[in-house]
């Protein structure tokens, strides 16, 4: 005879806690955290029953689940991105926000050409150029990023539109998430230059007498070129000519008081609104209101910067001396060439 025993199998099914209001996607139980599992070079750190739940996100946050994700660096962001003021043609201008952060904290960046980072990207390495990858040494604190006076990011194109964001790490706690990003723009390499009036008298020459220009040469230069630029002077005759006489007052450098004749230029004022300085070059600089500078067939160089001028102002002031033994005729004249150049 046979007996038919019925077999009870149990079975377990785990379920979430939740409620009709909410839903718990990760949680851990036991003994509370286990010890951290170290080695000289690593840190592992876990939780008992630690279970990996969803992401909880929006447009605006990223927020992830379980024990070890509260333990991670704060998400940085970018504090400022900028182009200088509209200056800046290969380089831009960065400022890490912290977002509470320690002072220990390691900070690595990521710059793209494209809004949501799928393509044209490239990290800032720890010298500030950009490349395409992501080294140990390219983790800066903040304060060799700059600190709250930033830094510059350079080797960058022209007339670009970039995209910078940042993450951090600190320690043995996780690293963040990359923060989010912030543009701007590079612009194109700029140079203007203007010369008025572009004729001046000098009047009735007075034997042995010096005399000045009626007005003086208005020079404006503007130029974002990072090492600035010259601005450069010649005569084509090399001193004040007459066709008539054939004959020329020469032009020279030195006091006219002490030169028994001759015709040169002198710079009286110079300045910028920003950036430079713009300077005069000897021997156009002289402080004595008689001395002049010589304006031969020699293209020389009579204002120099060597970083960018933003509106770039000078005035040139013509001065001449005859002598009595110079032939009076009504026709001298100078034809000078004044030309500009930025070092990009």
């Amino acid at each position: 005879m046979f007996w038919k025993i019925p077999l009870l199998i149990p079975f377990l099914f785990g379920v979430l806690p939740s409620t009709t209001n909410y839903e718990l996607n990760s949680y851990g139980f036991g003994s509370g955290g286990t010890a951290d599992s170290s080695t000289g070079t690593y840190s592992l750190e876990g939780i008992s029953g630690e279970l990996s739940g969803q992401t909880s996100t929006t447009s605006s946050y990223n927020l992830k689940p379980g024990f070890i994700e509260t333990q991670q660096a704060h998400v940085p962001t970018i504090g400022a991105f900028d182009n200088g003021s509209g200056r800046y043609y290969n380089k831009l201008h960065f400022v890490i926000n912290e977002q509470g952060n320690p002072s220990d904290a390691l900070y690595a960046l990521q710059i793209s050409t494209t809004s949501d980072f799928s393509s044209g990207n490239n990290y800032v390495k720890s010298d500030l150029t950009i490349g395409g990858t992501l080294n140990l040494t390219d983790y800066q604190t903040y304060t060799a990023w700059g600190g709250s006076g930033g830094s510059n990011i350079i080797g960058l194109a022209p007339n670009t539109t970039y995209y910078l964001r940042a993450k951090a790490t600190q320690g043995q706690k996780t690293e963040s998430a990359y923060g989010p990003s912030a543009s701007a723009a590079t612009v194109n390499p700029s140079i203007s230059f203007s010369v008025s009036p572009t004729s001046v008298s000098m009047g009735d020459l007075l034997p042995n007498t010096i005399t000045s220009a009626l007005s003086s040469i208005g020079l404006t230069f503007d130029t974002n070129a990072g090492s600035g630029g010259d601005v450069y002077i010649s005569g084509q005759n090399g001193g004040l000519h007459s066709a008539i006489a054939s004959f020329t007052i020469p032009s020279a450098s030195g006091d006219l008081v002490s030169l028994s004749h001759g015709f040169g230029a002198r710079v009286t004022a110079v300045g910028q609104s920003s950036g430079g300085p713009l300077g005069a070059v000897s021997p156009y600089d002289n402080i004595t209101t008689t001395y002049v500078g010589i304006t031969d067939s020699t293209i020389r160089k009579i204002l120099t910067s060597s970083a960018q001028v933003n509106t770039g102002t000078a005035s040139v002031l013509l001065k001449a001396k005859a002598t009595s033994a110079d032939p009076v005729q009504n026709d001298y004249q100078e034809i000078l060439t004044m030309l500009a150049s930025a070092s990009f």
